[in-house]
């Protein structure tokens, strides 16, 4: 065989193979992870699933990364007495996969009295086996993941109800957390 039909039958072979494994690849998809997520549930509204229901347990470490956050030192008088299982027993996690399939990430819902009085406080933190990291942190009746992404990573946008206005932050992930860039509310009632 000379030199071009070769590379000719090479090419075809490659384009070959690499619809074989598209297609092979696209039967084999992951379910569907959630996407939003909020206080309160319902489980005969699909997009108000009780997520929070059947909570995974916590690692160590990331139970000593939620303790190191900002909002657990601002309530340490309240959490004195709270040792790493009491602490632990605070939250209920969900795992996703935000940057990449191989990737675990908790959401986390918090309970009082690590939470505030209008609103729970929600939490993602990206799992890695010797530093896991909080990348977002809201206190809101919810949140979803949107289809937009900044630096791999999904937006998310927020929302929260008081007085009869709705307040709303979109997130993106600016590689290394995430963090507001646009605020709104909107009033929801007379």
């Amino acid at each position: 065989m000379n030199a071009k039909p070769k590379a000719a039958f090479c090419m075809i072979c490659k384009v070959f193979a690499a619809g074989v494994a598209i297609a092979q690849t696209k039967g084999n998809k992951p379910a569907a992870e959630p996407t939003a997520f909020y206080e309160d549930c319902d489980d005969n509204d699909k997009d108000r699933q009780c997520l929070f229901d059947h909570p995974v347990p916590l690692p160590g470490n990331v139970v000593d990364a939620l303790r190191a956050t900002e909002e657990a030192r601002d309530m340490q008088d309240e959490l004195k007495d709270y040792d790493q299982d009491d602490f632990a027993h605070l939250f209920k996690a969900v795992v996703i996969h935000l940057g990449n399939p191989e990737e675990i990430n908790y959401v986390l819902l918090s309970e009082y009295p690590i939470g505030g009085a209008d609103a729970p406080w929600f939490w993602i933190v990206r799992f890695d086996q010797a530093h896991p990291k909080v990348i977002f942190f809201t206190f809101a009746n919810g949140f979803e993941i949107l289809n937009a992404e900044h630096n791999r990573y999904p937006d998310i946008r927020s929302f929260a109800y008081a007085g009869g206005v709705t307040f709303t932050e979109v997130y993106q992930y600016n590689g290394q957390r995430y963090a507001p860039v646009h605020k709104y509310h909107k009033r929801t009632s007379p």
